[in-house]
């Protein structure tokens, strides 16, 4: 129980500081969309960040982001031994990071093709 509340902590206080210092202010998110995560969605997915709000956007991405890291924090967090903490973090790190953000990128894609329709 003390994991679950621990790993629910972390995320509510990575996804807290992603609003706080890149969402709610206006600078920063008029720079998101020069944003990695972004420019991934947009040469992979061929989408038209234009047309997405990008305040929704941030919000998704700050989610995943947040999500990534505790899953990949929960996972390293088993074992002991610090060489099979790192190799544990990129194993289930990379991986699902592409997974989360092919989600995020098929979601939009079916999202904006219906509008279009």
């Amino acid at each position: 129980m003390k994991e679950i509340l621990f790993y629910g902590i972390v995320f509510i206080i990575l996804y807290l500081s992603y609003v706080l210092f890149v969402i709610i202010r206006k600078k920063k998110l008029s720079q998101f969309r020069n944003n990695t995560y972004v420019k991934y969605l947009e040469n992979v997915y061929h989408l038209d960040t234009n047309t997405i709000s990008i305040k929704g956007l941030a919000h998704v991405i700050a989610l995943a982001n947040a999500t990534i890291i505790t899953v990949t924090l929960c996972v390293v967090g088993m074992t002991n031994n610090l060489l099979l903490k790192m190799l544990l973090a990129f194993a289930v790190l990379i991986p699902f990071q592409l997974l989360v953000y092919h989600i995020i990128g098929k979601s939009y894609q079916i999202k904006h093709k219906r509008k279009e329709d």
